[in-house]
């Protein structure tokens, strides 16, 4: 399995786990027999649960068996028994010394591993050690201020943390980035450093091609829409940027309420005993959220350049656009000018953020113009001209 594509599972694992920690809460009736709450929650030495268990308390520690899944938050959580599924736990404090037949997902300010994980161990807090007892069957993947390793990881290591200690043994690869210090800032070229000029005229150049591409697509594949935005912006900038606004809060109010929705679906299905069906919500909730974070993407960061681009370019390069080479070339010239000014050092990102409303206000513009239909869709582009018809031949 490609690093690239575990990074992004650690990062989207870690958000599903705050989501369902900050609002499982709300099921405590459906789940009755699995939900555990209170000042302390132990599952005592002689104790086997034949279910998930969701525990949130100051303390929670399992000293027994749980026969499934544990998602646990508190103070301190400690897992010193048997957990035969997986564990996604936070806290201030996450100790795992029993064992964990699957994976383990974590996050807190301490972190130790000194038991068994029997597949992967994804953590992400202040500190993280694998003592000498601790086994991670699997991979480890990591973002921590510190990770020290004494114990063994059978598969590799990937992570990014402050400093590293590897007293025990890896049996795979390791990618390990040393972020840098507060005292020794990152060299250039380092990661963190600041970027030298030549990286952000090549940041700069690389930002142009990807908006003049965008907008071409829109120019050939959508040439209507284009043409509808582009008006918007000269004939209603103001309205504009006030419904780009409007799009950005929007965009957030989105993703609450997927995950709001992902999390209540889980509940149910956990509830009714459909738990094959939870791993399936929460992928689709992932990529409803990812889905919506490319299109947001592509839309504030290329699209709206292209078109405010455009449109500033009009208002100089007076005329119809008699053909669509012409709108690539308003298009390339317009886009220059964005890119240039959101490159210049603290005046860009105002300028930027201008940019970002006014072009999401345009597409705001023309989807509320499409369900109501009162914007009229002006032609894409003007028709080359035609040759002109020789007057008709008087009768004879």
């Amino acid at each position: 399995m490609r690093h690239p594509n575990r990074l992004l599972t650690a990062v989207a694992a870690t958000i599903v786990l705050l989501a369902i920690l900050s609002g499982v809460a709300l099921a405590q009736g459906a789940l009755s027999d699995k939900l555990r709450t209170g000042d302390t929650v132990t599952i005592g030495a002689g104790e086997t649960i034949s279910n998930d268990v969701y525990a949130f308390a100051g303390t929670v520690r399992v000293d027994g068996t749980i026969d499934g899944d544990l998602v646990a938050s508190g103070g301190l959580v400690e897992v010193t028994g048997t957990v035969t599924g997986d564990v996604l736990a936070a806290g201030g404090s996450v100790n795992v010394t029993g064992t964990v037949g699957g994976d383990a997902r974590v996050a807190g300010g301490t972190l130790t591993i000194g038991g068994s994980i029997k597949e992967d161990l994804l953590a992400t807090g202040g500190q993280l050690t694998v003592t000498s007892s601790g086994t991670v069957g699997e991979d480890l993947i990591a973002g921590t201020g510190q990770l020290t390793i004494d114990g063994t990881v059978t598969g590799s290591v990937l992570a990014r943390t402050g400093t590293y200690t590897k007293g025990g043994t890896v049996g795979g690869t390791e990618d390990v980035t040393i972020t840098g210090r507060d005292d020794q800032p990152p060299q250039p070229g380092e990661p963190g450093a600041a970027p030298t000029a030549t990286q952000q005229v090549i940041d700069a150049v690389r930002h142009f091609l990807v908006v003049v591409l965008v907008g071409a697509l829109m120019i050939w594949f959508a040439p209507r829409a284009y043409a509808t935005m582009k008006s918007a912006l000269r004939e209603r900038p103001v309205p504009a940027a006030g419904w780009g606004i409007v799009a950005i809060l929007g965009f957030v109010v989105l993703l609450l309420v997927v995950l709001i929705g992902m999390i209540l679906l889980a509940i149910a299905f956990g509830a009714l005993g459909f738990s094959d069906l939870i791993g399936l919500d929460i992928l689709a909730g992932i990529v409803a959220i990812l889905g919506a974070s490319l299109a947001f993407t592509v839309v504030a960061g290329y699209l709206a350049d292209a078109l405010v681009g455009v449109a500033l370019a009009s208002l100089v390069m007076r005329g119809e656009n008699s053909s669509r080479w012409r709108e690539l070339a308003v298009l390339a010239v317009g886009a220059a000018v964005v890119v240039v000014l959101s490159s210049v050092p603290i005046v860009g990102p105002w300028v930027k953020l201008v940019v970002i409303l006014l072009g999401l206000g345009a597409v705001i513009l023309w989807i509320r113009g499409r369900r109501s239909g009162t914007v009229a869709a002006p032609g894409a582009l003007a028709q080359p001209p035609q040759a002109p018809q020789p007057p008709p031949t008087p009768a004879t």
